[in-house]
């Protein structure tokens, strides 16, 4: 009795894997797809992510930062400073703003 239970158990898991690699699907037997392409096509700006380590993140701000400071001082002083571009909803946002949590690790802020 026990053989024919475990022959039984091996049918149905052989069934099973043949049923997933989609061997019965001229019959319409098929499982849902794994793969989501729908879910890629409603992103919304995917390009504008990127993945900073905090040392990258913080060197990139340094060099804005003196970049800004530069412009700054080579203005004369009696001009007018120039008005600075306002943010189109387009243009990608900066990275979150990293803060110190109590353990001194890194915690990301999002801002609006």
């Amino acid at each position: 009795m026990t053989r024919y239970f475990i022959g039984l158990l091996l049918l149905l898991n052989a069934t099973a894997l043949a049923w997933q690699w989609g061997a019965f699907a001229r019959w319409g037997w098929v499982p849902d797809s794994a793969r989501e392409p729908e879910r890629v096509l409603m992103q919304i700006r995917p390009e504008a992510i990127r993945i900073e380590t905090p040392e990258a993140t913080a060197q990139r701000l340094a060099e804005q930062a003196a970049a800004a400071a530069s412009q700054a001082s080579a203005q004369e002083p009696g001009t007018a400073s120039p008005k600075p571009p306002e943010a189109s909803p387009t243009a990608p946002r900066p990275p979150a703003a990293l803060l110190l949590d109590a353990a001194g690790r890194p915690r990301p802020v999002l801002t609006p």
